[in-house]
């Protein structure tokens, strides 16, 4: 991929993530920001907390990255008709997301101090 590609998912795409998982919390609960593409990093999403909630879940704050597959991305630029419903489905992802992984979004925790999830699609 090439910068403006990189640059239009930033700006179109990831903001718009970002934007939702905010959503989905109180103000000041979860900071949600995009890490741009730099250094040959791939452009990503970062959800940390700097409090828990409750006494339980994990030792670690959120500190969690997502990153999406090159391919992935290049799909999207090229039809980006149900990024939406993407968006719409992003509360879904996160449940399977804490099955698979430890990472607690409830309690805004996790077990490692860095969890990075590599995602291959843009499917709902």
């Amino acid at each position: 991929m090439n910068a403006n590609d990189w640059q239009r998912f930033e700006d179109e795409f990831a903001i718009r993530i970002a934007e939702r998982i905010s959503s989905l919390y109180h103000a000041q609960q979860v900071t949600v920001d995009v890490v741009r593409h730099e250094n040959g990093h791939p452009s990503r999403v970062r959800i940390g907390s700097e409090s828990r909630e409750g006494d339980t879940g994990f030792p670690y704050l959120l500190n969690v990255y997502l990153t999406w597959h090159k391919r992935a991305i290049e799909q999207l630029l090229a039809n980006p008709d149900n990024f939406d419903a993407y968006l719409e489905s992003l509360p879904g992802k996160m449940q399977g997301w804490m099955q698979e992984r430890p990472i607690d979004f409830g309690s805004r925790t996790q077990r490692e101090p860095l969890e990075r999830l590599y995602l291959d699609h843009f499917d709902a």
